[in-house]
């Protein structure tokens, strides 16, 4: 990982954990290079991809502000997070069920999004998230079985990501997404509840390892009311 990554990566860490909290001011860039002893070029690198993922607002000759990251409902476009990181302050009672778990295989749209042939075939993980006493979210996700050789209900219903990068060793790298507005099937009707909302948000994601190979497509369905999408534009 380079330096300025390591600087970035810890001090969001901080915000994240409440250490550093909205609305506090962070060390001066002098007071960073001496902490994470890199160079101002270094810090200030770190610092404009805080700034740009929404955690820090750089001010002209003061420190810089921590912002309001809030982490439940609110989805940064620009990050690749789970729910439970989403949750890391524990804001919001999380629980995940795995309604089903099967292989698939010789997929016409599963074939030419991963540029495969019908001999490959892929778990399909259905999940559904219920959030503080509603079921608000409903996950399908596709896996490549050459990159990820086994699931189960435990590693569903835990923290699939977590399973990938610290028992399988593997480096995720982005995604690719997709957001849209339909109305909700047969099948979202049934698992989530949607109340008097006819309709879901929908996000698709392709996600990539850091060789750029798919691992993972993932369509995840939200009820209107419980989801916002927020991105960070720079002029």
């Amino acid at each position: 990982m380079s330096k300025y990554k390591k600087v970035y990566t810890d001090i969001k860490n901080k915000i994240e954990q409440a250490i550093w909290k909205a609305n506090d001011e962070l060390p001066t860039e002098n007071e960073l290079m001496d902490m994470y002893s890199y160079s101002k070029d270094t810090i200030r690198k770190a610092l404009s991809m805080l700034e740009l993922e929404g955690y820090i607002q750089k001010r002209q000759g003061r420190n810089s502000i921590v912002l309001d990251h809030n982490h439940m409902k609110k989805q940064y476009v620009s990050e690749l997070k789970t729910a439970s990181e989403l949750n890391r302050l524990a804001l919001h009672n999380i629980e995940t069920e795995m309604t089903d778990l099967y292989i698939v295989q010789g997929q016409p749209d599963l074939m030419e999004t991963f540029g495969v042939d019908e001999a490959v075939d892929f778990y399909r993980v259905g999940r559904v998230r219920t959030i503080d006493g509603e079921r608000s979210e409903y996950e399908i996700s596709y896996f490549d079985r050459r990159i990820i050789p086994f699931l189960n209900r435990r590693i569903a219903e835990g923290s699939i990501y977590r399973y990938l990068e610290e028992e399988l060793g593997l480096t995720i790298s982005h995604s690719r997404r997709e957001i849209s507005f339909r109305h909700a099937n047969e099948e979202e009707r049934a698992l989530m509840d949607l109340g008097d909302y006819e309709m879901v948000v929908v996000v698709k994601s392709i996600a990539y390892l850091t060789s750029g190979q798919i691992f993972q497509i993932d369509t995840i369905s939200y009820r209107p009311d419980k989801v916002s999408f927020i991105s960070i534009a720079k002029r």
